[in-house]
């Protein structure tokens, strides 16, 4: 055994020893009552707070705020700070879409900083990559929508499907 392994095992035997000590000899010559002086005076204390917050009504405000926050949450947000998406409706969205087109799903964006991603068919693409399996490249990412191009140089727009 190392000189390191025999002055670890001293300290945690030392240690073991000092617990023992402490926890069966020490504690119960501890005494364990709390002098009545100390006793009288948190009582005082707690009939003070009791009286206090009695006066207050703070409970019947917890239950009114909580009322308040839960019709909060339940009503449509004027400024949602989450999202600056413009919704559009399914008027908007009269483009002629191909027989190709039609299995291309623009699900969601991502932005980082000025960079924009769109998710479609649950891939991410950037401007100027070429949608897999379908010839078509994407011209500009907005929030609402991905402009894409395809060979023959015919535009297409795909708006953001939210379903």
């Amino acid at each position: 055994m190392k000189k390191r392994e025999k002055i670890i095992l001293i300290l945690a035997i030392t240690a073991l020893l000092y617990g023992a000590f402490d926890y069966f000899i020490l504690s119960s010559i501890k005494d364990e009552t709390i002098p009545s002086e100390t006793e009288n005076q948190f009582s005082d204390f707690l009939e003070e707070i009791n009286t206090t917050l009695g006066n207050l009504n703070i409970i019947e405000q917890k239950t009114s705020n909580a009322d308040y926050l839960v019709s909060m949450i339940e009503s449509e947000w004027k400024n949602d700070p989450f999202s600056k998406i413009k919704k559009f409706s399914k008027n908007n969205q009269n483009t002629a879409i191909d027989k190709e087109m039609e299995g291309l799903i623009y699900s969601g964006f991502i932005r980082f900083g000025n960079k924009m991603l769109a998710v479609i068919d649950g891939m991410e693409y950037t401007t100027g990559e070429h949608i897999k399996d379908s010839g078509y490249k994407i011209i500009r990412i907005t929030p609402e929508s991905v402009l894409v191009n395809n060979k023959v140089n015919k535009k297409i727009i795909l708006y953001l499907n939210e379903g």
